[in-house]
Formats: C-alpha cells, structure tokens, sequence
C-alpha cells in the first residue's frame, strides 16, 4: 500500500473495488480517537467501506505501539499535496502469505 504523513497523520492510498481508481483516506490521531477523512460512494451514505478498514490497519501498523483508538469517520474529500512524505509501511499479514505464495510457484 502506499502511503504519506503530514506529520501527525497516515494519508492511505487505497484503490477503488473496481480498479479503475484509488481513493485517499487520512487516519489522524486525536486523544483516544482516530479521525478518519474519506469520501466514497458508501460514506456518503453513512456505510462503513473497506477503504476505512484498510486505511485504519495500515495506521495501525504504521503506529503499532499505539493503544486501539475508537475510529471516527468523517466524509471529506482528501487531496494529495506535494510537502507529504510518501512511508514505508510494513506489509500485511495477507501481502505476506501472498508474496510466500507467489514465491512457492
């Protein structure tokens, strides 16, 4: 997954279900909570979307000394900027097992 900071938040690049386009979700810390900023098609309509949860565990990664935070979604629309820092971000259980798997063929 690629991913950027500002500083103090994790700004996910996560593509659409339809692979035709990514969406940007910002995970901010704020006391017990972590703000998420995202604008889909299901946030709008007050559903919860894998873009958040995968946005969310990328943080949680990125952060993994954190205690769990209560997520708080916020719809808005998130831009790129030029001053963000792109991040290496550890993989995940699942990019592992798939990188083992390939490797095994």
């Amino acid at each position: 997954m690629i991913a950027f900071t500002d500083g103090a938040a994790l700004i996910c690049v996560v593509p659409s279900r339809t692979q035709n386009g990514v969406y940007l979700v910002r995970c901010e810390p704020a006391g017990r909570e972590l703000i998420v900023s995202h604008d889909c098609p299901a946030s709008r309509f007050g559903r919860t979307c894998r873009h958040i949860h995968e946005a969310v565990a990328a943080y949680e990664r990125w952060q993994w000394w954190e205690p769990k935070k209560r997520i708080v979604p916020v719809q808005k629309r998130i831009a790129l900027q030029p001053e963000w820092d792109q991040v290496q971000l550890t993989p995940s259980p699942e990019d592992i097992l798939r990188a083992v798997v390939q490797n095994a063929s």
